[in-house]
C-alpha cells in the first residue's frame, strides 16, 4: 500500500492564477543560475579582503574593514547556498531529519523579510526529534507555515511568531504559534473539510496551507489549525518520529 494520498481532482484557476505558476517556475529557474554566478563573485571578493587583511602595513581602520567585508562575504554566500538548496531541483526521496535544524534552516531563508517587518521569531527544541521526510517537502511546509504567520502578523504591533519542536510519545510535534488576529470562523470551517480544495486568487493566497496540510498527510502526519484562548493563533504538525 501506498503512503501517498491520492491525487486530488483537477481545479479550475483563473488565467491570472496559470500565469503566476509559470512566472514562479521560471522565478526559481532564474535565481538559481543568478545565485551561482552571486556565489562565485563573492568569493573572490571574500579572498581578496582575507589577503588584504593579512597585510601588516594595513592601518586599524583598514583592517577592520577588510575583516567585515570578509565577515559579511561570508554571510551572503551562506544565505546564497540555503537559498540553492532549495530552489535546485533534487529527485524525492526521504531520509531521517532533524525537524529543529530544519526549523533554523526555514526562518534563515526568511530572516530578512520577518527582520524588515519588525517579526520577532524564535526556534525553541525541547530534545531531539527526527522524522522519516522528504526534507525539500518539509522545508516547503515549513516555508508555508512561517509566511502564513508573517501574513497573519502584518502591521500589528509587537509581532511575534515561536517555532516549537518538541517530541510527544512517538510523534514529533512542530508548533506555529503566533500573537496575530487568529482564524476567522470561516477559515477554520474550511480547513477542516480536507475535502476542499482552496479557491486560488491571482496571488495564490489559500494555497499554502492547503498544501502543507496534503503533505504532511502524506508523511502520515497532519496539520492542526486553532485559535488560541488569550489570543493568537497556532498550527501545529504532527509526525511520526523516526
Amino acid at each position: 500500500m501506498s503512503d501517498l494520498a491520492p491525487e486530488p481532482p483537477a481545479v479550475a484557476v483563473g488565467a491570472d492564477a496559470l500565469q503566476e505558476f509559470n512566472r514562479l517556475r521560471t522565478v526559481a529557474k532564474v535565481v538559481s543560475n543568478a545565485a551561482h554566478d552571486v556565489n562565485n563573485a563573492l568569493q573572490v571578493i571574500g579572498g581578496n579582503a582575507e589577503l588584504l587583511a593579512l597585510k601588516a602595513e594595513l592601518a586599524p581602520t583598514e583592517l577592520r574593514r577588510a575583516q567585515a567585508i570578509s565577515t559579511q562575504t561570508g554571510r551572503a554566500a551562506m544565505a546564497l547556498d540555503r537559498l540553492q538548496s532549495y530552489t535546485r531541483a533534487v529527485e524525492a526521496g526521504r531520509q531521517v531529519v532533524d525537524l529543529a535544524g530544519l526549523a533554523e534552516v526555514a526562518t534563515a531563508l526568511r530572516d530578512f523579510s520577518m527582520r524588515r517587518a519588525g517579526l520577532s521569531v524564535t526556534v525553541e527544541s525541547t530534545g531531539n526529534c527526527r522524522a522519516l521526510v522528504d526534507r525539500r517537502l518539509m522545508l516547503q511546509v515549513y516555508l508555508n507555515l512561517l509566511m502564513n504567520g508573517e501574513n497573519a502578523l502584518a502591521n500589528r504591533p509587537g509581532p511575534v511568531l515561536v517555532v516549537r519542536v518538541e517530541r510527544e510519545a512517538g510523534d514529533c510535534v512542530v508548533s506555529f504559534i503566533d500573537n496575530g488576529p487568529g482564524f476567522s470562523e470561516v477559515v477554520l470551517a474550511r480547513l477542516a473539510d480536507r475535502t476542499v480544495l482552496p479557491q486560488l486568487a491571482a496571488d495564490l493566497s489559500g494555497l499554502g496551507l492547503w498544501v502543507a496540510d496534503r503533505i504532511a498527510d502524506s508523511h502520515g502526519g497532519r496539520l492542526d489549525i486553532a485559535n488560541l484562548a488569550g489570543g493568537g493563533a497556532s498550527v501545529v504538525l504532527r509526525l511520526p518520529a523516526a
